[in-house]
C-alpha cells in the first residue's frame, strides 16, 4: 500500500487528468493527441507499475491482507484481459481493434488498480476524485454548449445534436448535473459568504450540465437525475425537513417561473421516445448472441478483443462496441467472460451500497450514471466510468461525506 504523501500525489494526477479529459479530449477519442496524451500519462502514474504487474501476473491473488472483492476482482479482470486477448491474436483480428477494446477493459477495473494506491489517503482521494469529476463534467458541458451557440432558448423547443464526439455521453455530466447542485445546498445552508458564493456557482454549474441533457434531449440521464433528486429529497425531509422544505419551495417556484421550458423538456423525451422507442437496444442484443452461437467456442470465449459486429443500432455497419455492457460481454467474451463481469460487479456491489448508505447525497451522484453506464450505454467503455467506480469503493472506505447543511 502507498504511504499517505504518495497517495495524496496519485489522486492530485488523477484529478489534473479528469480536468484535462473534461475540457479537451472526448469520452471516445478517435486517435491519441497530446491530450490523452498526457491524459494516461498521468493515469500511469496514479496507477503505478507494480500493482498492474502484479495483477496481471495473479501475484495479486496471493495478499493475505486484501479485503474481500479484491479476489474476485483480479480473478475476473486476468480472464477478462487474457481470454479475449489470446482469441483475437488467434483469430487476426486488427491491433487498433483490439487496443480499442483492450483500454476500456482497463478503465473498467481500475478499482483493480487504482484503490489499493488511493487507500492510504482515501478521504482526500474522494474528495479530489468527486471535485475533478463534476469540473469534467462542467468542461465537457460548457463545450456541448459552445457547439450549440449558447442556445438555451431552444430547450423544450426541438432536440439539439449530440455532435460528433458526443461530449454529453460522458457519465461525468450526469454526475456533475446532481453532485453540484446539491453540493452548493449544503454550502449555502453553512451561511457564510464564502461558502455562500462556492454554493450558488456549484447550483449554476449544476444546472449548466442538467440544461444541456435537456437540450439533447438524452432520456435515461434526466430520468436518472429525476430518480437522484427524488431519493434525496426524500432523505433530506428525514434529516433536516426545514431545509428541505426550502428546497422543495424553490423546486415549485421554479416550475412557475419556467412552466413552458419544463414540460417542452417532458414533451421532446415523450416524442424522442415515440419516434426512436428502445434505438434498436433488442435489435443489437439477438445479434450479439447471435455472433456468440456462431460455434461453441464463441459461446464460451467470444470471437475476442478486437472482433466487429454487424450493429443493426448503427444501421448495419460492423463497429467493435454495442450499447450496453452484457451484449458487448457476450459478443467479445463469451458465457465466461460475462461470468467474470458477474463476479466482478458482484463483489463490487456491496462496496457500492455501503458508500450509498454512509453518504446519500455523493453517493446517489455516483450511482446514478453508472447506472445508465453499465445497463444501457456505450458509456461503460469509458474512463469516467472506471474512476466512478473507483471513487465508490474509496468511499466506502471513509469518514467524511459530500457537505449537505
Amino acid at each position: 500500500m502507498a504511504g499517505r504523501g504518495v497517495a495524496l500525489g496519485r489522486a492530485a494526477g488523477l484529478f489534473l487528468a479528469l480536468i484535462l479529459y473534461g475540457l479537451l479530449s472526448a469520452p471516445a477519442p478517435g486517435r491519441i493527441r497530446l491530450a490523452e496524451a498526457a491524459i494516461g500519462a498521468l493515469l500511469v502514474l496514479g496507477v503505478g507499475l507494480l500493482r498492474p504487474l502484479s495483477v496481471a501476473t495473479g501475484h495479486a491473488l496471493l495478499e493475505r491482507d486484501s479485503p474481500p472483492w479484491e479476489l474476485p476482482a483480479v480473478l475476473a479482470m486476468a480472464v477478462l484481459l487474457w481470454c479475449p486477448l489470446m482469441r483475437g491474436v488467434w483469430l487476426d483480428w486488427a491491433p487498433d481493434d483490439m487496443l480499442r477494446d483492450v483500454v476500456p477493459l482497463l478503465y473498467l477495473f481500475l478499482p483493480v488498480l487504482l484503490v489499493p494506491m488511493l487507500r492510504a489517503a482515501p478521504d482526500r482521494a474522494v474528495a479530489l476524485l468527486a471535485a475533478g469529476m463534476a469540473l469534467a463534467g462542467i468542461g465537457f458541458a460548457l463545450r456541448w454548449w459552445k457547439q450549440a451557440h449558447w442556445g438555451f432558448g431552444a430547450i423544450g423547443v426541438r432536440a439539439m445534436a449530440d455532435g460528433g464526439v458526443y461530449l454529453l455521453n460522458a457519465p461525468s455530466v450526469l454526475f456533475a448535473a446532481i453532485a453540484l447542485p446539491v453540493f452548493g445546498v449544503g454550502a449555502l445552508a453553512r451561511g457564510r459568504w464564502l461558502w455562500g458564493a462556492v454554493g450558488v456557482a456549484a447550483i449554476l454549474g449544476g444546472l449548466l450540465c442538467l440544461a444541456a441533457l435537456a437540450g439533447a434531449v438524452h432520456r435515461m440521464a434526466l430520468g436518472l437525475a429525476a430518480m437522484a433528486f427524488a431519493a434525496l429529497g426524500l432523505w433530506w425531509l428525514r434529516r433536516a425537513p426545514l431545509a428541505a422544505l426550502g428546497v422543495g419551495m424553490a423546486a415549485l417556484l421554479s416550475v412557475t417561473l419556467f412552466p413552458e421550458l419544463l414540460l417542452g423538456a417532458l414533451g421532446q423525451a415523450a416524442e424522442k421516445t415515440r419516434l426512436a422507442g428502445a434505438n434498436t437496444r433488442w435489435e443489437e442484443a439477438e445479434a450479439a448472441l447471435g455472433q456468440a452461437q456462431s460455434s461453441p467456442t464463441a459461446f464460451l470465449f467470444g470471437q475476442g478483443w478486437g472482433a466487429l459486429l454487424a450493429n443493426p443500432a448503427v444501421g448495419g455497419w460492423r463497429v467493435s462496441y454495442t450499447h450496453t455492457l452484457a451484449t458487448y460481454a457476450v459478443a467479445k467474451a463469451g458465457v465466461v467472460g460475462l461470468c467474470a463481469l458477474v463476479a466482478y460487479f458482484g463483489g463490487l456491489a456491496p462496496r457500492v451500497l455501503a458508500f450509498l448508505r454512509s453518504d446519500p447525497a455523493l453517493g446517489w451522484a455516483v450511482v446514478a450514471p453508472l447506472l445508465m453506464a453499465l445497463l444501457a450505454h456505450t458509456s461503460f467503455k469509458y474512463l469516467d466510468t472506471g474512476l466512478l467506480l473507483t471513487l465508490a469503493v474509496l468511499g466506502a472506505e471513509r469518514g467524511k461525506r459530500l457537505p449537505t447543511g
